[in-house]
Formats: structure tokens, C-alpha cells, sequence
């Protein structure tokens, strides 16, 4: 059975990358692309293959998959599979009912130069304004932040309290919470990527400067609260931006891409866990590995197991707006906190825990049963295919290029399904792409 199990894999495996290659133009890594990251940094660890070792047994040691019956660890690969598929399917139907030739328009996408528009004196205007708003962003975030996680685990040395201040400061953010979640998060990144792109057309002094300025503000953004993930997405984000500027990159600039952003990722595994930088790479069952290619698989067969029998509380109300909820009455308690607050409980209490996210597959069977295993994968698909089709239809400006970086590393299918169903990870910064490019226009009009 488990060989059966892995062969189905594999060929299921090579025939979704086929699939992919036909909906988004490329699925080689040296043309990284918002579709073929999703698959390759978001799919296959957050699902793919912990869908496969959970079905063949090899990790029944996990004291979090010990509820998980064996019936459920093989169902909820079968649909791992099932996403696999219909994802990309989806993705080329839009593609079809679009009439968008996909290969021809992103190569030309590809080889298309920059779209630099505008005085020069203009454009250095934009980047002064831009980056005295990141500097002020950052710097309203650390005022009301009472205290700020990074400090506490690098200057006082408490990974355990810092692990406390990262979920008070999510929580308990004394500020306009929305100068913290839409400038701070999404614009700060904008600003640093789009004056990279900038300094990688023009190296002057200036943009070297504006773009060391802009680099060390997002840096201490993303990695404030102490989380992981942020900075190594960011710094991934920077390999998009070299594919569309350089026309796809080489094999070795890949590498140091991908390598970067695990190197940040094991110093920050070894300073907030007892283990050391090598332990995390040479032990694979350290935080490291299991939060990368596990933790965020197990979701999915914690909410098969758990939902609706055990967990009661209904969670399809989870994404609607808050005044509708409150209008009809209505739960809006994700799924990931009531997950975890069922597996540990101890860290809900001492404030340690926050959500058990993981493959949105698990939310979709949680908030909307199996109507949302089917429907889920092709929802998640059409959104992504929308992003890609639209950039790759419009001038290749910085700013442009720039948020499609963003929106590429803040893609999470690894952390639920309602943030693709309310298009809560689109609409933002949409908005704010529109609202800066309009500033732009106007601004790099201006002369001497």
C-alpha cells in the first residue's frame, strides 16, 4: 500500500508541475513566477509532502498527529492529490475563456525592458518621499509597540519571553492597527523592491543610498516581531524581481536566493529553540524541518479529525466582514485557533499560542465541509491566475513589479482558505498599488 501510495504521488506530482507549465508560461525555477512559486515553496512544503509521509505512516511519532485516525491521514492525501490537479485545471480553463495565449505573453513579459517614465528629478522625488514614509511607518510601529520582540530576543536574550511579546504585539498593537497591517507590511516591502529595481537600472550614488535606507527599514519591519517566515519570504522576493530584470536568472543566483533566506531562517530557529545552527540542519526532526514541511501540512488532518464532531463551533463565518457578523449573529473564530487551542491548550493560556495554520484544504473542510475540498483548489487557482494574467498584460513599471513581488511571497496557501475566498490578501494591496501609482504620476512630472 505505502509503495502504491508513493508512486501515485509522483506521478500525480509530475503530471500538477505539466499542468502548472500550461497555466502560468514557465515552471522552471530560473523564470520564477508568482504561479511556480505557489507550487514550489507554498505547495509542496506546507502539503505535498507531508500529505505523503502522514499516508505511509512515517509520522506517527508527531504527538500532534496521535487523534489523527488512519482513515483520515489517507483521505486527506487523497484530496492533497485531488488540489494537485484541479488547481492547475482551473487555472488554464481562465486562461482558455480569456483567449491569453499564456507562453507567448509571459516571454514577452519576459524580455520586455523596464518602464521608466517621467524626469529624472521626478523619480528621485518619489524615492525621498517614499522612504521618509517607511521611516515614519517604522518608526509609529516601534512607539506603539510596547515592546518590540526583536529587542527582547536579541538585546535581552529571552527567546521565551520574546515569543510572549510576538503574540502580545499582534494582539495588543496600541496604535491605528491598520498603519501597522497595510503601510507597514505591505507598502514598507513595496518601497524597498520598487528602489531596487531602481538602483539595478541606474547605480548611482543616490539610488544606492535610497535603496540601503529602504532595505534596512523593511528588514527591521518583517523581522521585529520575531517571526520567521516574513524575512525569508522578503528576501525571496528579490529572485522575482531578478527574473523580470535579468530575463530569468542563473542556476547559482537561484541557489544563493533560496540558501539566504533558509540560512535566516535556521539563526532563527536556533535562537528562539534550544537547538544550535547545525542541529537544525542535521536533525530532521528539529523546528526547523517540522515547521517547514510538516507543522503547516497538519492542519488539514487535525480538521478532518476534529470538525464537525469534536470541534461543534461553527466556523463558516470566518472572512465576512465584522458588522455582517455581528448583524446575523454569526462565530468568527478561525478554525486554526480552535485547533489549537484543542492540541495545546497549555499554550493558549500562557500566551505562547496563537493559531495552528496550516494547507488551506483544512480550512475549506472546516468552515464549508466537503462542497469546500472540491471547489477550494480551483477558488485558490483562479485568484493567483488572476494576479499573474494582469501583470504580465501591463507595462513592466517598478511599481508594478514591485507589488508583484509582494503579493507573490504573501500568497499562503499554507495558512487558510478564506484569505483566497474573501480576497483578503488581494484587495489591499490592489488599492494600494492604485493609490501609489497615482502619487507617482504625479510626482515624477515634477521639474526644476
Amino acid at each position: 500500500m505505502n509503495a502504491l501510495i508513493i508512486i501515485i504521488s509522483i506521478g500525480v506530482t509530475i503530471l500538477s508541475i505539466r499542468l502548472f507549465k500550461m497555466a502560468c508560461g514557465s515552471m522552471s525555477p530560473l523564470k520564477l513566477n508568482t504561479v511556480s512559486y505557489v507550487f514550489y515553496f507554498q505547495i509542496v512544503t506546507s502539503g505535498l509532502v507531508a500529505s505523503v509521509l502522514l499516508a505511509i505512516g512515517a509520522l506517527d511519532y508527531h504527538p500532534d498527529m496521535e487523534i489523527v485516525s488512519d482513515s483520515v491521514k489517507l483521505e486527506t492525501w487523497i484530496w492533497t492529490m485531488y488540489s494537485l490537479i484541479s488547481m492547475p485545471l482551473a487555472m488554464i480553463a481562465f486562461n482558455k475563456f480569456l483567449g491569453v495565449n499564456i507562453n507567448e505573453s509571459f516571454h514577452k513579459y519576459l524580455n520586455a525592458p523596464v518602464s521608466l517614465s517621467g524626469s529624472t528629478i521626478g523619480n528621485q522625488l518619489v524615492q525621498v518621499c517614499f522612504s521618509l514614509l517607511a521611516i515614519s511607518v517604522l518608526i509609529y510601529v516601534f512607539i506603539n509597540t510596547k515592546r518590540i520582540p526583536l529587542y527582547t530576543l536579541i538585546v535581552e536574550g529571552d527567546p521565551e519571553q520574546a515569543n510572549i511579546d510576538r503574540i502580545v504585539s499582534r494582539r495588543e498593537f496600541g496604535g491605528i492597527i491598520y498603519i501597522k497591517n497595510l503601510f507597514g507590511i505591505i507598502v514598507i516591502p513595496v518601497i524597498a523592491s520598487s528602489s531596487y529595481i531602481l538602483l539595478r537600472k541606474n547605480r548611482n550614488w543616490f539610488n544606492f543610498l535610497i535603496f540601503s535606507i529602504n532595505f534596512m527599514v523593511a528588514i527591521l519591519m518583517v523581522s521585529h516581531d520575531v517571526q520567521k517566515a516574513p524575512i525569508a519570504f522578503f528576501i525571496l522576493g528579490f529572485a522575482i524581481l531578478e527574473v523580470f530584470l535579468s530575463k530569468g536568472i542563473s542556476l547559482r543566483t537561484m541557489l544563493w536566493f533560496v540558501c539566504l533566506p533558509i540560512g535566516l531562517l535556521l539563526i532563527g530557529y536556533s535562537l528562539t529553540t534550544d537547538h544550535s545552527f547545525g542541529s537544525q540542519i542535521f536533525n530532521f526532526s528539529s523546528a526547523f524541518y517540522g515547521r517547514t514541511f510538516l507543522v503547516g501540512y497538519f492542519t488539514f488532518p487535525l480538521s478532518m479529525e476534529l470538525f464537525p464532531e469534536i470541534i461543534t463551533q461553527q466556523t463558516y463565518g470566518v472572512g465576512i466582514p465584522s458588522f455582517i457578523i455581528n448583524s446575523l449573529n454569526l462565530d468568527a473564530v478561525e478554525s486554526a485557533r480552535l485547533i489549537k487551542a484543542y492540541v495545546h491548550p497549555d499554550s493558549i493560556a500562557n500566551g505562547t499560542g496563537n493559531l495552528y495554520s496550516g494547507f488551506y484544504m483544512g480550512e475549506a473542510w472546516a468552515n464549508y465541509g466537503y462542497l469546500g475540498l472540491v471547489i477550494a483548489p480551483a477558488i485558490v487557482g483562479l485568484v493567483i491566475q488572476a494576479v499573474h494574467l494582469y501583470v504580465i498584460k501591463k507595462p513592466k513599471t517598478p511599481l508594478l513589479m514591485a507589488f508583484y513581488a509582494l503579493i507573490t511571497v504573501k500568497w499562503l496557501v499554507g495558512a487558510g482558505f478564506t484569505n483566497f475566498l474573501y480576497l483578503k490578501l488581494l484587495l489591499w494591496p490592489l488599492f494600494l498599488f492604485f493609490v501609489l501609482n497615482f502619487i507617482v504620476q504625479k510626482l515624477i512630472q515634477f521639474k526644476k
